[in-house]
């Protein structure tokens, strides 16, 4: 998989880094055809976490 798409959303507080860092609205696709849609996800550019910025227990939902 690679990353397709990249946006910038700005500075938010890491649950995992337990720090404010910088996260990216990220969309991940397979480089050969797929049966597979591509992955959307909020990640952290300190430690790559998925979501990181959401409270623990609480899951982002994709439409």
């Amino acid at each position: 998989m690679r990353e397709v798409h990249r946006e910038e959303l700005g500075e938010r507080w890491c649950f995992n880094c337990r720090k404010r860092r910088n996260f990216a609205y990220t969309v991940m696709a397979e480089v050969q055809p797929s049966y597979y849609e591509p992955t959307p996800a909020v990640k952290c550019d300190g430690c790559g976490t998925s979501d990181g910025d959401l409270f623990p227990g609480r899951e982002r939902v994709w439409e």
